[in-house]
């Protein structure tokens, strides 16, 4: 692995342990669930695509409203390299938690760079750098930069063929562009979510995962159930 990666792992473990150390005593006990539907499709020959995602999340597994999240973009990938570049919009619908029935309304671009690898015969890696451009109801114009990782190791097969079982764990860090948002002030580090869990290709269009993840932010840490089926057509 090279020292660029290397580096990208320990910024990112750094980030999560250094959080969890500070506020893991004002963690959130209520479990949270995100129910997320992922496509994407390829426009014939021309390395051009579309990818996009539609996101339900509660503050609790089946109620207390979080946000809806509907999101898509046109992708392009590079010819003779493992890069894809990716260009989108999203909407996104977010409530308050409790009995606040407020909800606040942000539009979002971004542009994604993402790139694949494969350490030896099983372990496969996705990496997504992104970068949003994020117009927040009665704030303040600002961006931010997003880096994830995503690890897959097939349990039952060499490779993630129908019927494949797999463990997969990911993580990303958040970085906001600006402090200020027009109606106060944020960190620069804005959060971190770690996953992990299992997965499994029904077929070649479709697979399935399900995982645990713990959201560490500047004030609380918060764990969620994630269901998630991604189609591929």
């Amino acid at each position: 692995m090279s020292k660029f990666k290397i580096a990208l792992l320990a910024i990112l473990f750094y980030s999560f342990s250094n959080s969890a150390t500070l506020y893991a005593q004002v963690g959130n006990s209520e479990l949270g669930a995100w129910y997320s539907y992922f496509f994407s499709t390829g426009l014939g020959e021309s390395g051009f695509g579309v990818m996009g995602d539609v996101q339900h999340r509660n503050y609790k597994v089946t109620s207390d409203f979080q946000q809806l999240i509907l999101r898509a973009g046109l992708t392009y990938k590079i010819k003779e390299t493992p890069l894809k570049l990716v260009a989108g919009y999203s909407y996104f619908n977010s409530g308050t938690p409790g009995e606040d029935n407020s909800q606040t309304i942000e539009n979002r671009y971004y542009q994604d760079l993402i790139w694949s690898q494969k350490i030896g015969s099983r372990i496969s890696f996705n990496h997504r750098i992104r970068f949003e451009e994020r117009f927040i109801q009665n704030q303040d114009f600002r961006t931010r930069y997003r880096y994830a990782l995503n690890v897959r190791a097939p349990l039952n097969n060499k490779e993630l063929v129908p019927n494949a079982l797999y463990l997969w764990a990911a993580g990303e860090v958040f970085i906001n562009g600006q402090k200020q948002t027009g109606s106060g002030t944020v960190n620069l580090y804005d959060r971190t979510w770690l996953f992990s869990g299992l997965g499994y290709e029904i077929n070649k269009p479709l697979r399935l995962e399900l995982a645990y993840m713990r959201e560490v932010i500047n004030t609380a840490t918060k764990g969620q159930l994630i269901m998630s089926l991604f189609h591929n057509f």
